[in-house]
């Protein structure tokens, strides 16, 4: 339980620093079999990339379900699908991101999607 609350706070603090870049959404729900426009920048040079991705589509490897919050598809646990997790899911398919906050191109994108993995589910994003 400790553990949980940790990582929760861990979350909030992130939630609460990515809430001053106006791209974060917050916690907005979007929907299986939906399209919707991710957007992502690459890197810091302001180049933006908008993308129209079919919530839940496969696009291939562990981008199972685009949108939905958390790693990989199935993994067990409840998980929401949201619209900031669909920008990070694109930006790091198309990217090949990887390290989470530090990514220099999706790392943005991950801090914004993170009130999304933590509180989705109970503001009822499940798909």
């Amino acid at each position: 339980m400790k553990t949980l609350t940790m990582a929760l706070l861990a979350m909030c603090f992130i939630c609460t620093s990515a809430l001053a870049n106006e791209r974060n959404e917050g916690i907005s729900c979007i929907y299986k079999g939906t399209t919707v426009t991710a957007t992502y920048d690459l890197g810091d040079n302001g180049t933006v990339r908008n993308r129209n991705v079919v919530v839940n589509s496969n696009g291939g490897g562990s981008y199972g379900c685009m949108g939905r919050c958390g790693g990989g598809c199935g993994w067990g646990a409840p998980s929401a699908y949201t619209k900031d997790c669909m920008d990070h899911d694109k930006c790091s398919l198309d990217l090949g991101a990887s390290g989470g906050s530090r990514d220099p191109n999706c790392g943005d994108e991950f801090d914004h999607a993170a009130d999304g993995w933590a509180w989705g589910v109970w503001r009822g994003c499940r798909g």
